[in-house]
């Protein structure tokens, strides 16, 4: 969930409602066990959508208290997806602690199919324990630290599923863990997990921007920020980020046009929806191309390299609302496409980089503050242009590379 400018009341709105919800009556759990659902609604397309969500993974939050003379245990099972985490944060949505998939030891009797090639009847059961304490010199195995004097009163903890197996199941077939808070070895709340997703909060205003077109003829805002070339730069301390993920940020304005071109080398990545395997040799784990409103926080689209069309190792983006979309702009020409938002103002496109391979140097997070994205990239840094929707489907992204000059 990267977090590329501002920050929205939305984020805190929803933070306090999941107080309520979680914890209204965290005094009077204490004695009981068994309280409904660990996890509070999910943060994408289909439901919340803020925060930055990438719209082809699933988020679900919790909320935790920081509390040293407690400790949480999360009991989960390992989904078929390609990549899991939990993800704690301060109030502001910095990043507090994380630990994904990779980093998980299975349970005695259970075997993590993230580290090798796994036998599912041998058991998939995982136990993640969350220590309020300041992480020491030598981490203990499955142990996420959360230090109280960072965190905070109240810590969002956030699961996040990339890929599931099933769009239909984004848990990854296996349901949502359970999340359980002790006092002195004994049980003060038990947060089930969940079989089926958490309930929906609603986005249509969301989805409605991204089928509509900006009304031709009206003026567009201007944007100190845009360039007529599009530039890409990388975010630090993205609120809600991924610390797996890095960031390139691109605005993007009408006042240069209504449609974007994006061409680029593809990084190799395992492709779990055709039978690879999570652990599987590949220049990054995932990445993506999403837009974005300018707030960088609500999301209009994105296109994950699974459904990029990627084409002899380069692929080719077309950011356009729907009416401005060339008819050549499809999966079947080798090109993905995203929409814009029927917004006058300028929006975000965000380049996601997950867990590169140590010997992908071109990644995104290669780039140190201060260095250019395009040197450190290379190849693999995203070259973009303003173009028309004719000269796409004239020439395609070359047409409109010549037309910018």
């Amino acid at each position: 969930m990267p977090h590329v400018q501002g920050h929205s009341v939305r984020l805190a709105a929803l933070f306090a409602l999941a107080l309520v919800v979680l914890f209204g009556s965290f005094g009077r759990a204490e004695t009981r066990a068994a309280v409904g659902c660990a996890w509070l609604g999910e943060s994408d397309q289909r439901d919340v959508n803020i925060g930055a969500p990438d719209l082809d993974a699933y988020y679900v939050e919790n909320v935790l208290r920081p509390d040293p003379n407690t400790e949480v245990t999360i009991h989960g099972r390992f989904p078929h997806a390609r990549y899991f985490s939990f993800h704690v944060y301060d109030a502001q949505g910095d990043v507090v602690g994380s630990i994904y998939d990779q980093q998980i030891t299975a349970d005695r009797g259970s075997v993590n199919p993230y580290r090798g090639r796994a036998t599912w009847s041998a058991g998939d059961d995982y136990t993640v324990r969350v220590a309020f304490i300041a992480a020491p010199a030598k981490p203990a195995p499955n142990t996420l630290y959360v230090d109280p004097a960072k965190a905070g009163a109240a810590a969002p903890l956030v699961y996040r599923i990339y890929v599931p197996r099933h769009a239909s199941d984004p848990s990854g077939d296996v349901g949502y863990p359970e999340v359980v808070t002790s006092r002195g070895g004994q049980t003060a709340l038990d947060q089930g997990g969940c079989v089926t997703s958490p309930p929906p909060f609603g986005s249509l205003l969301w989805r409605e921007e991204a089928a509509l077109d900006y009304p031709s003829g009206l003026p567009a805002a201007t944007n100190a920020s845009a360039t007529k070339i599009p530039t890409w730069t990388r975010a630090y301390g993205s609120k809600l980020g991924n610390e797996q993920n890095a960031y390139l940020g691109a605005i993007l304005s009408r006042q240069y046009g209504d449609l974007v071109v994006v061409h680029t080398r593809a990084p190799s990545f395992p492709n779990t929806l055709r039978g690879a395997r999570p652990y599987a040799k590949a220049q990054l784990r995932y990445w993506s191309f999403c837009t974005y409103d300018d707030q960088g926080e609500a999301g209009f689209g994105c296109a994950a390299d699974y459904a990029a069309g990627a084409r002899r190792g380069w692929l080719t983006y077309v950011v356009s609302d729907p009416g401005q979309r060339p008819s050549n702009a499809t999966t079947a020409n080798g090109v993905a496409w995203v929409p814009w938002g029927a917004t006058q103002s300028a929006i975000q496109l965000v380049y996601r980089n997950m867990l590169p391979a140590k010997s992908f140097r071109y990644a995104a997070q290669r780039i140190q503050p201060g260095q250019s994205a395009k040197t450190v990239m290379g190849p693999y840094y995203p070259q973009a242009v303003y173009c028309s929707k004719g000269t796409f489907e004239r020439g395609g992204w070359k047409a409109c590379f010549r037309s910018a000059g």
